[in-house]
Formats: structure tokens, C-alpha cells, sequence
């Protein structure tokens, strides 16, 4: 007789909850800065263009075409994470990726949209470079979205779990992780991109 046979457990299956596609839909429309109801490069490369208004960068500077860049790479990158050959993407695109991580089991593609996104993020809200961004860039920052500056005092308050009144990298890389990742409607990092609830 032979032996028998054992099986692994499977691991439970993520689920994609309600709360974690309300914060993606509400993150695409903070992205769609021309609100027409698709991600594009030119709502990044938008972005881009008020980041150097608001830092008074002549246009023409190294900086503000380094910004530039930055903003329209993180498009590109995205669309390859989500192998999108188009040039655009709809709310559906969109969700689709981050339900579709969550519920893979394998988050290694999401944990390097995060690590990557945090750190573009990080680099643009840190206006001084000196690898902390206070109350007052972040909010800065967020106005560039049209979210209200009570709203990101509200978000940084989550973001600084240390309570030194400045937002570390890993500080911004947990935060965002708790934003996709988390069921809790609690989460420290939910509020990271304003109000979605």
C-alpha cells in the first residue's frame, strides 16, 4: 500500500471589499484631473506642470523638466503594470488592477506599484529635499488635486505615526500600503489622497 497523500492547506483567498474599491475609485478621480473620465498623460503631465507653477520653477529648468518627466513616467509604468497598450484608462481598467492583485494571492506587482508610487509621491511633497515633508508641503500638494487643506491636515495626521510632525519615506510607504491593501475604514493612510468616504 502506498503512502498517502497529503495536501497543503490553501491559503484563504483576498477578497476585494467594497471599502478598498471605493478608495481606488476615488484615487482615479483625483487622477483624472480633466475629469473626463479616463486616466491620460496629459492629467499627469498636468499635474506635473502645477507642481513647477506652485514651486515657481522656470519651465525651462532642469527641475521642473526632472518633475515633468517623473509625472509622465509614473503613466508610463502604469500602463505597463497593467499591460495596457493604450494610451488611456477607464475607471474599469482601473479597479479591475487592484481587485485583480488583491485577489491573486501574489501582491509582488502591487508591492512594487506601491513602493514605486510612494516614492514618486515622496519626491515630489518633499519641496525643500530634505527627506521629510511637513504639514505644510503636504498640503501644498494636495491643493494641486483640489483637496481642501483641512482634509490634508486630516492626512497627515494619519501619515505621521510618530507624531514628529514630518512624514518619513517608510511612513509614506505604510500609508499607502494601508490605503490599497486595508478592509478597515479606519486605516491609518486612508485619508492619504483626501476624503473618500
Amino acid at each position: 500500500m502506498g503512502s498517502p497523500t497529503t495536501t497543503q492547506p490553501k491559503s484563504p483567498r483576498s477578497v476585494f471589499s467594497e471599502t478598498q474599491k471605493r478608495k481606488v475609485h476615488h484615487l482615479f478621480n483625483v487622477l483624472d484631473i480633466d475629469r473626463n473620465g479616463q486616466l491620460q498623460p496629459n492629467d499627469f503631465v498636468n499635474v506635473g506642470k502645477k507642481i513647477v507653477a506652485q514651486l515657481k520653477l522656470n519651465e525651462k529648468s532642469r527641475n521642473a523638466r526632472l518633475i515633468l518627466l517623473k509625472s509622465h513616467r509614473l503613466f508610463v509604468q502604469l500602463l505597463a503594470d497593467l499591460h495596457n497598450p493604450e494610451l488611456s484608462l477607464t475607471l474599469w481598467d482601473w479597479i479591475a488592477f487592484f481587485r485583480d492583485q488583491i485577489e491573486s494571492g501574489d501582491d509582488s506587482t502591487l508591492q512594487h506599484y506601491i513602493h514605486r508610487t510612494s516614492r514618486h509621491i515622496f519626491d515630489l511633497f518633499d519641496m525643500n529635499r530634505d527627506k521629510m515633508i511637513s504639514r505644510e508641503e503636504y498640503a501644498n500638494m494636495l491643493t494641486i488635486y483640489n483637496i481642501s487643506q483641512r482634509t490634508a491636515y486630516q492626512g497627515f495626521e494619519e501619515l505621521d505615526t510618530n507624531h514628529d510632525n514630518y512624514i518619513t519615506s517608510d511612513e509614506m510607504i505604510n500609508g499607502l500600503s494601508n490605503f490599497f491593501l486595508s478592509s478597515d475604514t479606519d486605516a491609518k493612510g486612508n485619508l492619504i489622497f483626501g476624503e473618500w468616504r
